[in-house]
């Protein structure tokens, strides 16, 4: 629809183009709020899939609050069930807004186990770290010392404890050797996921 003013000039009142204004308006409001130090600072950080608690140390801040950037759909969760641990990543509007690549996604990631790991980054991730280095078989005990390089505190119980955990996860393996002593040592499943923290 067409509406002449009385200059004579003509301008267009369809729904259409007035639809469009509105969604040019409303993307320029965001652009503008994303482009805020902070929220732009923010959002880079999670190109790659991290926790809030990843990002508040990397960024060197108190807290923040993910509902704006959740609520403008910049930022989804990938294991909304996980409790602690909980990972985010860019939408892909977000990458379209910032002009950061879509990554294709060739196979499926078990994002509750890495959030998983992500929780206890001082423990399981340490220890399946640790386990990682090689394939030689040690108990827990050998397993302990090496790991005491990234975290001197782990104790002997809660080295047994994080290990039975792996295990039950099916992230590492274990047998009781001809000496009657337990040994561990990280299959296929925990190297690989080893490679997804940065």
């Amino acid at each position: 629809m067409e509406t002449e003013t009385k200059n004579g000039s003509h301008y267009c009142t369809s729904p259409l183009s007035i639809s469009h204004l509105f969604i040019l308006m409303g993307d320029k409001k965001l652009i503008d709020w994303i482009n805020r130090p902070k929220n732009i600072k923010l959002l880079f950080s999670f190109s790659i899939p991290k926790t809030p608690t990843q990002v508040k140390n990397e960024l060197d801040i108190d807290k923040f609050n993910l509902k704006p950037y959740l609520k403008r759909g910049l930022i989804k969760g990938l294991n909304p069930e996980g409790h602690k641990g909980k990972l985010y990543i860019l939408t892909n509007k977000a990458r379209k807004l910032l002009k950061i690549s879509i990554p294709s996604q060739k196979t499926e990631k078990d994002y509750d186990l890495i959030g998983w790991i992500s929780a206890s980054p001082r423990q399981r991730y340490v220890i399946l770290k640790t386990l990682s280095l090689n394939s030689v078989r040690r108990t827990s005990e050998e397993i302990r010392l090496r790991s005491s390089n990234l975290n001197p505190c782990l104790s002997r119980i809660s080295t047994k404890s994080i290990l039975r955990e792996l295990t039950n996860k099916g992230l590492v393996e274990t047998e009781m050797g001809e000496d009657r002593r337990r040994y561990y040592w990280v299959n296929e499943a925990g190297k690989s996921l080893v490679g997804e923290f940065h």
